[in-house]
This record gives C-alpha cells, sequence and structure tokens, in this order.
C-alpha cells in the first residue's frame, strides 16, 4: 500500500507538488477552506464524466476512423488528427481530449515510422492546447477565470476568439512542413453508433455548456445532471480523474495561504504590477510550474485579467511541464513508445517555444 502511494507521488507531478505546497504553507497561515472554487471542481467533474460517455459511446473512435481513411499521405494524416483535437477539444478540454487521441493516434500509427509517431503526438498536443482556448471549460485555468473574474460571455470570447484562430493558423502553417510521403493504413471499421446514448449525450451536453456560462442555475442544475448520469450509468465515477480535482483543491489552499503570507504577496504584487509583466510573468512561470497553479496563484495579485488569460494559454506552450495536459500527453507516449521519449521531447520543446514566440510577439506587443 505504501509502496503504491509513493509510486502515485512520483508519477503526478502536479498533485505532489500541490500537496506539499497546500500542507507546507498551512504551517504558517491557518487555511481557509472557504476559498476553495467549488463551481470550478464541480464543473469539471461533471465534464469528465459527460466525456467519459462520450468515449465509451464510440464517437470519438468513429470520427478518427474517417478522418484517417482519407488520409492516404502523411500530411494528410497530420494535417487531419491536427485539426480532430484542435476541434475536439473545444467540447472535451485539452486534458480529455489528448487521453482520448493519443492513445488512439498511436494505435493507429503502429506501422509508421517513430518520425511520423513523433511528430503525430507532438501536432495533438498542441492542437489540444490550442483548440481548448476558446470555450471557458476546454481549459481548466480558463474555467477558473471565468468565475474568479466574474468575466461576461462576451468579453471571454473577445480574449480566445483571436488566440484560438491565430493557434489554428499556426497550427496549419505547421503541418505544412510534413513530407507527403504516401501512406496506406488499414483500420477497424467503426462500430455502430447508439442514438439513443447520442440523443442523451447530445442533451446534458448542452444543459452543462450552459451552466457553465451561467445561463442556468448551476446549484440546481450541476446536481441534477449527476444524479442523471448516475442513472444512466452506474459506473460514472470511474470516469473522474479524482486525483486532478483533489490537485485543484491542493492548488486553491496553497495560493490562497500564499496571498497571506506578508513577504511573498509583497514580492508577487512588486513583480506583476502591469499588464506586460502580468503576461510574460505568467508565461514565464508556467514554464516551471504548470499555467494552472500559475494563474491561481498571479490572479490573487492582479485584476489584469485579459493579459493573465493571453499568458497562461500561451504559456501552456513550451516545456512539458508548462501544462498539466503536455504531462499527461508525454506519459501517454511513454507507455506506448518509450524507446522514441528522447525524440519527442526534442521535437516537442522546439515546436512549441517557436509557436509561443510567435504568438507573444502578435498579443505581447
Amino acid at each position: 500500500m505504501i509502496k503504491r502511494v509513493f509510486t502515485y507521488l512520483k508519477d503526478d507531478v502536479m498533485f505532489t507538488v500541490s500537496m506539499i505546497l497546500a500542507v507546507g504553507t498551512s504551517f504558517f497561515v491557518t487555511p481557509d477552506f472557504g476559498s476553495v472554487n467549488w463551481h470550478t471542481i464541480f464543473s469539471l467533474m461533471s465534464m469528465m464524466i459527460w466525456v467519459g460517455f462520450l468515449e465509451r459511446a464510440g464517437v470519438l473512435h468513429a470520427v478518427s476512423v474517417w478522418l484517417v481513411s482519407r488520409s492516404h499521405h502523411a500530411r494528410t494524416l497530420m494535417t487531419s488528427v491536427t485539426f480532430l483535437s484542435f476541434f475536439g477539444a473545444m467540447f472535451l478540454s485539452n486534458d480529455i481530449a489528448i487521453l482520448t487521441l493519443m492513445p488512439i493516434y498511436l494505435r493507429l500509427a503502429k506501422d509508421l515510422s517513430v518520425r511520423l509517431k513523433v511528430i503525430g503526438s507532438t501536432l495533438v498536443i498542441m492542437a489540444a492546447n490550442s483548440g481548448a482556448i476558446l470555450f471557458p471549460f476546454g481549459k481548466s485555468q480558463n474555467l477558473y477565470m471565468y468565475g474568479f473574474y466574474h468575466v461576461s460571455v462576451g468579453q471571454f470570447f473577445k480574449w480566445s476568439v483571436s488566440l484560438t484562430l491565430a493557434s489554428l493558423v499556426l497550427m496549419f502553417i505547421i503541418t505544412r512542413f510534413v513530407r507527403a510521403t504516401p501512406l496506406e493504413i488499414k483500420l477497424k471499421p467503426a462500430d455502430k453508433l447508439n442514438h439513443g446514448s447520442l440523443v442523451f449525450l447530445a442533451i446534458t451536453g448542452l444543459i452543462l455548456v450552459a451552466t457553465i456560462f451561467g445561463w442556468t442555475p448551476f446549484n440546481v442544475v450541476v446536481p441534477l445532471i449527476l444524479v442523471a448520469f448516475f442513472i444512466y450509468n452506474r459506473s460514472m465515477f470511474k470516469m473522474v480523474d479524482f486525483g486532478l480535482l483533489v490537485t485543484f483543491f491542493f492548488f486553491f489552499i496553497a495560493t490562497n495561504n500564499l496571498a497571506h503570507i506578508e513577504v511573498i504577496r509583497e514580492l508577487v504584487s512588486s513583480l506583476f504590477d502591469t499588464k506586460s509583466h502580468v503576461l510574460f510573468g505568467t508565461f514565464f512561470l508556467s514554464q516551471f510550474i504548470s499555467n494552472v497553479p500559475s494563474t491561481i496563484l498571479i490572479s490573487t495579485f492582479t485584476d489584469h485579467a485579459r493579459e493573465l488569460f493571453i499568458g497562461s494559454n500561451i504559456g501552456g506552450l513550451g516545456t512539458v511541464v508548462a501544462s498539466m495536459a503536455n504531462l499527461i500527453g508525454f506519459r501517454v507516449f511513454r507507455q506506448i513508445e518509450p524507446d522514441s521519449s528522447k525524440s519527442f521531447m526534442k521535437l516537442f520543446m522546439v515546436v512549441n517555444f517557436v509557436m509561443a514566440a510567435i504568438l507573444l510577439v502578435i498579443f505581447g506587443i
């Protein structure tokens, strides 16, 4: 049992860091459990369950088979999986899109060269991080900022649409650098979809989106949705990544504690005092502690919500630890292709930082 705990703490770096921060800072400040943003946590939980049902219904696999079956060379395949990840992440979130699509892609690409496996996996992760920007529920830190700053729907889209479109154009340009090597991929046909399940998923999905946007009462609708999920499938809780939810809980406690430690408060306030400092500072900090905890920490000290939004979303590009989605993608790749991990890291870092640099120039000047 103890060995399993240590193994989990070693594998889930973000969980371990968040726990150490929460527990460590609680020795200096009495933790305030009222600082926990339960709206964010239960929104994530509901979306995890919904996407789990979507995956079990075979929708994602059916779309993957449809796209890949029309890819006759490597460039077309890379473009297809990039767009699938980009647009899928808009509704599934970047974490769940990667968890769902990466194994599918690597299974489909099992007969391809290592180079194409690395390129495709890198593009899946980058596209998920980019497409998930559009809606608040696409990324954990966006969902948090949407509630924390009480952003209107129109204001949020004013920030997200331009960054999403710029990212889409850049992702398409990146796929143009892939050689048009002829391919012949044989796929198992997708199973027939259950129309009853699709109707249930469509209705509950629309209700969840409306609730997250604040169009329906959250405290009433979410419990009712969870009850509906339980009646539909009692194994619903197996679809929840409780480790991620507890990670958020720890980060909420830790950042609130840090905000009440005088030395930390003065330091962070002085470092993030202007719009440009918030934007570039958030990007820089994300490269070391990930964009979610960076967002939660910095939001406590600044009213520059737009710059925090831009900095944290571009901040997901860069190092493997810049985003929890990056870590998830790398973990999946390493499990399936352990011998190609170094090749993946090299390409991933180069392409990510190039794209991040371009976006920082566009939105930071």
